[in-house]
């Protein structure tokens, strides 16, 4: 199987951190057609992160670190997840049967972890280990983005961290984020990495850096203007860690 492979912006980036943009993309490898789903699924949250992509790239022009963006759709293998968790390939979307998915054999598995899973993830592990032998405490950072409305619930928050091992780096993404009056931050909201967060603790569990994720309220993504927003808080939250030594 081929696939698309992962996309790197400023991959000499000379700043202490990674980025990594586990759900940017829409590709799926050839062969696969649309997964047996209509087409207006792709449009959908449940395909890629929305306005993450275009969110990512406005970002790399403002902070100088690398950004490794996995450009195949999440329902083709869901590279923040565990290749054993039954999730890592969904088979229905809000009961709609995923056709390809359903009747996947072993080998078909192994050949979507191939072709995708392991070539993003052996490319985020070279970078992190070329910014953590060049820098004392770099950051690790997931960006992804999320729907408003999920399963009948309206979310309040327009962006929330995502952590596990340790909180600094989402602590001082808060404290500096918050500053701006309306905004609604969650602190392990809208989703809890409590229970595990894989593509930030696969590369960062237990080494004592500063690592989390964040999710950005897509309905906050649908315009340059509101992604130029939400990369400029981005880039300032980032580099005031830098600045602060919470990474450095």
């Amino acid at each position: 199987m081929h696939a698309n492979p992962p996309i790197v912006l400023n991959p000499h980036g000379r700043l202490p951190g990674l980025i990594a943009v586990d759900h940017a993309g829409r590709s799926i490898p050839p062969g696969l057609g649309d997964l047996g789903l209509a087409s207006a699924w792709r449009e959908s949250h449940y395909f890629c992160d929305l306005g993450v992509a275009e969110l990512a790239h406005d970002l790399a022009s403002r902070i100088d670190v690398p950004i490794v963006l996995c450009d195949v759709s999440r329902l083709v293998i869901d590279v923040n997840r565990w290749v054993d968790d039954p999730r890592s390939i969904p088979v229905a979307l809000e009961g709609t049967p995923i056709a390809l998915n359903k009747a996947l054999s072993a080998a078909e598995r192994e050949a979507r972890q191939d072709a995708v899973f392991w070539p993003y993830h052996r490319l985020l592990g070279e970078i992190w280990a070329r910014q953590t032998a060049r820098h004392s405490r770099p950051f690790f950072f997931a960006l992804h983005s999320c729907t408003r409305v999920f399963d009948g619930q309206h979310r309040p928050w327009d962006g929330g961290t995502i952590w596990h091992d340790d909180d600094t780096l989402s602590r001082h993404l808060l404290g500096h984020l918050g500053t701006e009056k309306g905004l609604v931050l969650g602190d392990n909201q809208p989703y809890s990495g409590r229970s595990g967060v894989y593509t930030v603790d696969w590369h960062s569990y237990g080494t004592g850096l500063p690592a989390c994720g964040f999710e950005v309220t897509n309905d906050l993504l649908e315009t340059g203007p509101d992604r130029a927003r939400w990369a400029s808080r981005l880039a300032g939250a980032l580099t005031a860690a830098i600045d602060r030594e919470v990474a450095a």
